[in-house]
This record gives C-alpha cells, structure tokens and sequence, in this order.
C-alpha cells in the first residue's frame, strides 16, 4: 500500500481515542459508585483433626451399611451420633469440603 493510500485511509477513520467535549458526562469518583457486591460473611472452619479408634468389627459393618442406606459418608453418621451427644456440630462441618456431585 502507498504512503498516499495509507495517509487517505487514516483520514476518513475517526480517532481511537476520545476527544474532551462538553456533551460528556461528568466523572464520579470510584468511591460514589455503588458496588453490586453484597459483603458476606465468610464463615471460619476449624482445621480438622484425625480421629482413630478401634471399635469391634461388626460394629464397623453396621455403621457402613447405616451410612449407604441414609446415602451419606460414615464421617458424616459420626459426626450427626456426636451432635446427638449435645456437642456443638454445624451443618457446615457435617457437609465437609468436600461436597457431593450431582447426578
């Protein structure tokens, strides 16, 4: 492409950057600009801890098919038996990190 072509085709685009003109719009400060974002809290869970125990064989049985037929994990049944106990367990904490999938 010429050097005249190139200078003509230049001319008839408009500029890429704005010109300061007084149809625009006044700036707000970031700061006056409501955010869409709700601040939620974030709820704080404890590092989580081994617990191993030796209980009897058919006890470990039972508590795995109790487990499957409810359709939870057995940390789940465990942690639901010690909340029966009146010891403090939050839905968040029998859920887990790990999550279910979806089917």
């Amino acid at each position: 492409m010429s050097s005249k072509k190139l200078s003509a085709l230049l001319r008839s685009v408009p500029p890429a950057t704005a010109t300061a003109g007084p149809e625009e719009a006044p700036l707000v400060p970031v700061a006056e600009v409501p955010s869409r974002r709700t601040a939620r809290p974030v709820p704080v869970m404890e590092p989580e801890v081994p617990l191993q125990v030796l209980i009897p064989a058919n006890i470990r049985k039972q508590l795995a098919v109790k487990a499957a037929e409810e359709g939870q994990s057995l940390r789940a049944l465990v942690l639901r038996a010690i909340r029966s106990l009146d010891i403090a367990v939050t839905d968040a904490e029998i859920a887990g990190k790990r999550g279910r999938r979806s089917a």
